[in-house]
């Protein structure tokens, strides 16, 4: 007979691991115990040497799907000679603290016992197991048990208390366990705030959907709009609302079936809808959809954003409103975080919706829904919130704990220990005063539940940025090392950190909006040589005036003259009247603004999509970020095979020629999709072309991508296409976005690798 100490880490509390053990030590044979510590499980497994051995080989092959193992650590102890296998209570102690588990969809176990009439939790809108159900948004201490979270006020009945204790049971230990005579409940108040008499709350709610109501109901991580998709004026109310005229909403769908009548599917789509994560994920419309929506859904995109239902209000929801499709949208006002308290909703949402359905159970952890879309058949991450938050990131290397602040717009941090980073969730753009106290708020709960004090504090280079005043106030309150990262570089560097490559050079190709730079121009169009410590630019897209600096992001018009002009000169009087005139009075200050090279100068491929989307007559106004890129890209015909030629120097990506041809097929009258997908082809050519020629150069053959405008999934496919076709090996964001909210993480290694070489 042998004994082992068995240490697993990772997220392996609140996922029904303790009694996974329990099951696997009966059928090798295994006394001893297994126990949950802040570290995460111990296990003392006592039996014959062979089978002990396969014991801890089943533990990573056979546990729970919920599960995250980091590491599994076993090593020889004394036999205690223990005649049976239990499970018992947790221990808390100092030092290292376990991972804490996402939000988890609701299990089929539970939707089946949801509407079964005959089980006792039929109907109740908060069935849970150890499989399923609230993790991250309840826990407030750890380890993960049900008195350090929040339903700590809600006392187990004896049925629900007796399934917590039964080993066998899959409600073993699960800490939001309840039913409803002892667990919380829901509630419809009106617009005063008081609650509305009727026989029940989610009932009524679901009368009110019919009717052609707004609900702001509460559900795992906050609050959401809820309204009938197939509605054009009550969508059309909704905008009006919530000042939110053209951005599109989100889709909570019934099922997968109904899905499938409205876009293209594929079977590793479908898996991750239903997953336990359940994100959002956007997935192109079918040419002729079996079900119709209003226009003003998604108006002028070729995707919609669609999830299932994830909680179990919702599927009751479904099934009681007999509504196929609602609007889903965060519960908030315009540019701020998602309600998640209940006075805080009925203060900010009252001029929004016609009534809310909340609960009694405190929200600890707001998490907005995650984003995404699937490209080379795996997720590929937009906004990562819930169902992945805090899951950590295994990072190359180890080392000092780092807290790295991240940008402003799509506001994250990343906190490190060892080689993990864990990220928070989406915190919305840091503009906003309450997205800053969301911050602190967040970064507080962070602090506490690692257990570690950061060594060091990592910070974009703009000086005006919200996280960059925070970063410089916390070291200075804390006494440690401030380091600053260039923007683009901090995107390329989050592709090492999440691939864990190797410390060497590699080529970042970085194309987003905007980002702070030390040489006066605004970048957003990059080539990089970076490490983990470092970074060289190599190339850029041809730098023009940006005129009126940030009215530009915004007024595309601006930015179609500058890039007119830049590649005509003064003949762009005569070749884009029609642009002049809807210019009117301004054309004229803007171009001399432009002739002279006023700054700001700008390599921002978002402007530049910008740009070719007013050219085209797409669109010439982004009323929410990303919009006229989005437009323009949902109106590519990729049937067409041409492309727009891009100039290429030795450092200098020139767009140039490939404006003249746009304008000059606009006036020939080419079918804008047929420019917008000669325009993608164009630049991607280019990019590989400047990608291929610096790799060799430089003697690189890994090229990073990354910036938002990465989220792009034609861009992004004929760039890793052709860069494969040329042997380079393209690696990309995937379970960090693209986007700003990803950067944390590359400024994370980077301020590991500066402090470690210290």
């Amino acid at each position: 007979m042998i004994a082992r100490k068995i240490r697993i880490k990772g997220i392996v509390q609140g996922v029904g691991f303790r009694p996974f053990i329990h099951r696997l030590a009966a059928e090798f044979d295994i006394a001893g115990f297994v126990l949950n510590d802040t570290e995460g499980v111990l296990i003392h497994a006592e039996g014959e040497p062979e089978n002990v051995g396969r014991f801890v080989d089943a533990i990573p092959e056979m546990a729970p799907k919920p599960a995250h193992i980091a590491k599994i650590a076993s090593e020889p102890v004394s036999i205690l000679g223990r005649a049976d296998f239990r499970i018992i209570p947790s221990e808390h102690r100092e030092g290292e603290v376990t991972a804490i588990s996402p939000d988890l969809a609701t299990c089929e176990d539970c939707r089946a016992e949801l509407f079964d009439p005959g089980d006792r939790r039929y109907g109740y809108p908060f069935i849970n197991c150890t499989h399923c159900g609230p993790r991250y948004s309840i826990i407030e201490n750890l380890p993960y048990d049900r008195p350090a979270t929040s339903m700590s006020p809600f006392a187990m009945c004896q049925n629900c208390l007796a399934e917590y204790r039964d080993v066998q049971n899959r409600r073993f230990h699960a800490q939001p366990n309840a039913c409803r005579e002892c667990g919380p409940k829901y509630d419809l108040f009106d617009l005063a705030g008081l609650s509305v008499r009727c026989d029940d709350p989610i009932v009524f709610a679901c009368e009110m959907l019919r009717d052609g109501k707004i609900i702001a109901v509460k559900g795992i991580g906050g609050f959401h709009l809820i309204a009938d998709a197939a509605n054009g004026e009550v969508v059309g109310k909704l905008r009006e609302r919530k000042e939110r005229p053209a951005k599109p909403f989100a889709l909570m769908v019934r099922d997968i079936e109904t899905v499938r009548k409205l876009c293209e599917v594929s079977d590793r789509e479908a898996a991750i809808l239903s997953s336990p994560a359940a994100p959002i994920l956007l997935l192109k419309i079918k040419k002729s959809p079996a079900l119709e929506l209003p226009d003003n859904i998604a108006p002028g995109l070729d995707r919609l954003g669609i999830f299932l239902p994830y909680a179990p209000i919702h599927h009751l929801i479904f099934a009681l409103s007999g509504i196929e499709i609602l609007i889903a949208t965060s519960g908030n006002k315009r540019d701020e975080p998602v309600s998640c308290q209940n006075d805080e909703a009925l203060r900010d949402l009252k001029d929004i919706a016609d009534a809310f359905l909340v609960h009694n159970r405190e929200i600890v952890g707001r998490t907005d829904d995650s984003v995404g879309f699937v490209f080379d058949n795996e997720l590929t991450i937009v906004r990562r919130s819930r169902g992945y938050v805090p899951r950590p990131v295994e990072m190359p290397i180890s080392g000092a704990s780092i807290l790295a602040v991240g940008a402003d717009l799509k506001g994250t941090f990343a906190m490190t220990r060892g080689s993990e980073a864990f990220l928070s969730p989406y915190l919305g753009d840091l503009t906003g005063e309450k997205s800053l106290e969301l911050f602190d708020e967040v970064l507080s709960r962070y602090l506490k539940w690692l257990n570690i004090a950061p060594e060091a504090i990592v910070c974009d280079l703009h000086p005006d940025y919200a996280s960059t005043i925070l970063a410089e106030r916390l070291a200075a309150e804390w006494g440690v090392p401030l380091f600053r990262l260039q923007h683009h570089a901090a995107h390329g560097i989050s592709v090492i950190a999440e691939h864990k490559l190797p410390d060497k050079p590699a080529l970042t190709v970085a194309l987003d909006g905007y980002g702070y730079s030390s040489d006066g121009t605004i970048w957003g169009g990059e080539f990089l040589s970076v490490r983990h410590g470092g970074f060289e630019r190599l190339a850029h897209i041809r730098h023009v005036p940006q005129p009126g600096g940030d009215r530009a992001a915004v007024d595309t018009r601006r930015m179609a003259l500058s890039w007119a002009f830049e590649a005509l000169g003064e003949k762009v009087i005569e070749r884009i009247p029609d642009l002049l005139d809807d210019l009117s009075d301004l054309a004229g200050p803007l171009l001399s603004m432009i002739r002279c090279r006023r700054p700001p100068l700008t390599s921002s491929a978002g402007r530049l999509f910008d740009s070719v989307a007013c050219l085209t007559g797409v669109c010439s106004r982004n009323t929410f970020e990303g919009e006229c890129p989005q437009r323009l890209t949902a109106a590519a015909d990729m049937f067409e095979m041409g492309h727009y030629e891009f100039a290429t120097t030795d450092s200098i990506l020139d767009p140039s020629p490939a404006i003249r041809r746009i304008i000059e097929d606009c006036s020939a009258g080419i079918d804008k999709g047929i420019i917008a997908a000669r325009f993608h082809r164009g630049f991607a050519r280019g990019i590989v072309d400047m990608a291929h020629k610096l790799a060799g150069d430089n003697g690189i053959g890994d090229v990073l991508l990354s910036g938002g405008v990465f989220q792009n999934p034609i861009l992004l496919e004929l760039v890793v296409k052709g860069l494969r076709g040329r042997g380079l090996r393209p690696y990309w964001n995937r379970i960090v976005p693209a986007g700003d909210a990803g950067i944390a993480l590359g400024q994370a290694l980077f301020g590991k690798k500066r402090f470690n070489s210290k």
